[in-house]
């Protein structure tokens, strides 16, 4: 449990003192998606530490986080909303995944305390005033995937292409058809698309059946763990062309599963660690790596984010109830964050900077990529 304060002020007349404000969070702290899901929970701590010790919130008020593990089971999720709910949460962050977004967001909007998606990229999420997403859609038109192919193919000048999905996940299946669209639009031929489940551990039989094809580029559109998993499994056969994927592979975590096979992935992401001149991204990172000794990732980045804009609609509000401070949050247009200044298009958080671009060495390290040259 922790809680969290800064410096800065959105209006309204503010928190009475001593106001304690209760924020749920059901976390992935455990199962395939925690090596996201703990440092989502450890940026959510740290922002909410940051609050109260600088008095964000208005003279003696604090937010009250209580992280508990979902196990990666939406149902799960759904009890502990509802159990929050009863114990009077002014709102909750939620939705490390698209599966438990999907379970969860209808009961958000039938019991109207307000839930801040953390990291899904579910289609059609934001939904003032119960649900709030300060996640940055990279799938959006001309947004970071289209940004990036642009610039990955005029500089490294890829003909053919093969395109693998997590056949069983609705989002990544979305993105697969961003991926698609924007390598065709530059004139790269996908040569085939391999479905694989999200729970599949073994990638030999898709690396064979990619490295038949002999593409210049792999595009996963996968989630972290299968992206791994399968660049373990394509270098393994010999593949050692580029292979570009999504933030979810910024994971450090992941070297620990993929290992020198992730060398040469290729992601674009909206912040790193150590490569921006953002203060308050510096800042963040300085805290976090005092904190929780490594620098942190984007998906601590996430998880910071989410909780300070739901301080912000609790200091805005200036009132507990589940909903005035959906009523504040749907009022926020704007939010200086790590990433930069997002905007808020009815509840979706918008940024226009293409982010930067990462690629994993072969010893675990990533280092910034200018395809511009």
């Amino acid at each position: 449990m922790m809680i969290l304060t800064s410096c800065g002020s959105s209006g309204g007349s503010g928190p009475d003192e001593g106001q304690v404000y209760k924020v749920g969070f059901p976390a992935l702290l455990s199962g395939a998606a925690a090596f996201a899901g703990k440092p989502i929970a450890n940026g959510a701590e740290l922002a909410a530490e940051e609050i109260n010790q600088t008095g964000f919130l208005g003279e003696g008020a604090t937010v009250e986080l209580k992280v508990e593990d979902i196990k990666s089971d939406p149902a799960k999720a759904i009890a502990l909303y509802r159990q929050y709910v009863a114990d009077g949460a002014s709102g909750v962050l939620c939705c490390g995944l698209s599966s438990e977004a999907g379970a969860l967001a209808p009961v958000i909007r039938q019991s109207k305390t307000p839930g801040v998606v953390t990291s899904a990229i579910l289609d059609g999420l934001a939904s003032p005033p119960d649900l709030f997403r300060p996640v940055i859609l990279p799938s959006a038109p001309g947004g970071v995937y289209d940004k990036f192919v642009d610039s990955m193919v005029k500089a490294e000048g890829y003909k053919t292409a093969v395109l693998v999905v997590n056949g069983d996940n609705d989002a990544m299946v979305a993105d697969g058809k961003v991926w698609k669209s924007a390598m065709e639009r530059n004139g790269v031929q996908v040569l085939d698309t391999v479905s694989t489940s999200a729970a599949d551990r073994d990638f030999t039989a898709p690396a064979a059946q990619i490295e038949a094809k002999k593409p210049d580029v792999v595009i996963s559109s996968m989630l972290g763990l299968s992206s791994s998993l399968l660049a373990r499994s394509l270098r393994e056969r010999g593949y050692d062309k580029r292979i570009l994927s999504s933030y979810g592979a910024s994971g450090p975590v992941l070297f620990e599963t993929g290992g020198a096979g992730l060398k040469g992935l290729a992601f674009a992401t909206p912040f790193a660690a150590g490569h921006s001149a953002n203060e308050t991204a510096k800042k963040f990172t300085d805290l976090y790596t005092k904190k929780f000794g490594a620098e942190p990732d984007m998906f601590a980045a996430q998880g910071y984010t989410a909780m300070w804009l739901l301080a912000e609609g609790l200091k805005k509000s200036g009132d507990p109830s589940p909903e005035a401070v959906g009523k504040a949050l749907s009022q926020i247009t704007t939010q200086d964050t790590v990433y930069g200044q997002l905007r808020y298009e009815n509840g979706q958080a918008v940024l226009d900077d293409p982010g930067v671009y990462l690629e994993w060495t072969g010893d675990g390290k990533l280092t910034l990529l200018n395809p511009a040259g």
